[in-house]
């Protein structure tokens, strides 16, 4: 039986916001303490000059959550003895003997996430792969890359990957710069390319810039933590892997609320993965040999939720009407107008899940007139009205 607290325990979170992956964790953490306590909770988030939470029992820390990011926090975490949920070790600290061996533990399911982004590009008909990992080769780089490049091995293509950096580059992305767009420029075209994270997939798009790279058209780009403030503001937009790690945080916490209250003594083990692809215009690309086609498809991704129509399409490819809806039926084996819709519906299904805007409101964003037109197209696609969707994402 769960022993009844006597006081609010008082909880350290230990997490850098700096990272996308640790906000979310964070928010995880704090709807668990809303929901289940009070408990009172002391925020690490790595900003310059912050205070520290060195000596833990002395204030009356009652237990401990997050990443032990440097080696004074993991001093401090592992001294106090304290009940402790740690948020994805290296694997090398959990090897029986070692200090966290003990502790109870959240992973990331790393590989998952390069069998992920392999299904959605294999499902997009590429087969030319390349991965580009982080600077330094880290543990959970490599094998996200190396389960990438397994993936699309075992449905029978060979993956490039980006090779170790010298030392300078790794500490100067000005070094690198042009050893990576030499890289991307060499690679097979049109290919299908995985980063290991937002940042860095944000420096291959800069890079394919520079280079003259079209991109989706002849790199796609996918990377992986979706943070939306670096996802929305590259050009083009960038298609990225989101994690499921608030769920876990949230686990973690119920973990350690048992552990403060003595309710569970066992070592636990929370696995989380990637959640879904949420995809926007880097990786937009279709393997269509009617450049034409291609064209009407890049003006439609773009303009769709301006309020365009087919004409405006067919004066973009500077074709007549019969002859573009001829070549893009032939192609893609629907109209353009189904085409618009589309993206018009991803888009609208994009606004219900992130945002809290009015249902009207976002209608009106995605290009369409009639609340009740896209409600009537909406449940055809999708089975459902836009509220029960964005109820149940």
């Amino acid at each position: 039986m769960a022993r009844a607290l006597i006081t609010m325990p008082q909880v350290a979170v230990l997490l850098p916001t700096s990272v996308k992956i640790c906000r979310d964790m964070r928010r995880g953490v704090l709807q668990y303490a809303y929901r289940h306590g009070p408990w009172g909770l002391h925020l690490i988030e790595g900003r310059e000059g912050e205070q520290k939470l060195i000596r833990m029992k002395e204030w009356g820390c009652t237990g401990i959550i997050g990443r032990l990011y440097t080696p004074e926090l993991a001093k401090a975490a592992l001294g106090a003895r304290l009940p402790l949920v740690v948020m994805d070790p290296p694997s090398s600290l959990l090897r029986p003997g070692q200090p966290l061996a003990r502790h109870s533990v959240v992973k990331s399911d790393t590989a998952a996430v390069g069998r992920m982004a392999a299904e959605y590009f294999l499902a997009r008909k590429f087969v030319n792969f390349a991965y580009v990992g982080e600077v330094h080769g880290l543990e959970w780089s490599v094998t996200r890359g190396a389960a990438f490049a397994e993936a699309v091995r075992q449905a029978g293509f060979d993956c490039h990957l980006y090779g170790n950096l010298p030392h300078a580059e790794q500490e100067d992305a000005g070094l690198e710069r042009g050893r990576l767009c030499a890289w991307l420029s060499d690679l097979p075209k049109p290919v299908a390319l995985l980063a290991a994270m937002d940042n860095r997939g944000r420096q291959v798009l800069d890079a394919c810039a520079r280079a003259g790279i079209a991109v989706p058209a002849e790199v796609a780009v996918l990377s992986v933590d979706n943070d939306e403030d670096l996802c929305e503001t590259t050009q083009p937009p960038m298609s990225s892997i989101l994690f499921d790690a608030e769920r876990a945080s949230y686990e973690a916490a119920q973990v350690l609320d048992g552990l403060m209250r003595r309710a569970g003594r066992k070592r636990s083990t929370i696995t989380y993965g990637p959640l879904r692809v949420v995809s926007r215009r880097s990786t937009e690309a279709m393997q269509i040999g009617d450049g034409m086609v291609v064209r009407a498809l890049e003006f439609i991704a773009l303009n769709a939720c301006s309020g365009i129509s087919v004409p405006d399409v067919a004066r973009h490819v500077s074709a007549s009407r019969r002859l573009i809806e001829i070549r893009f039926r032939d192609s893609l084996g629907h109209t353009i107008l189904d085409e618009i819709q589309r993206v018009r519906l991803e888009r609208v299904c994009t606004l219900l899940r992130e945002t809290n805007r009015q249902i009207g409101e976002i209608v009106h964003a995605c290009g369409f007139d009639s609340e009740s037109h896209v409600s009537a197209l909406f449940r055809r696609r999708f089975g459902c009205t836009m509220r029960d969707y964005r109820k149940t994402r």
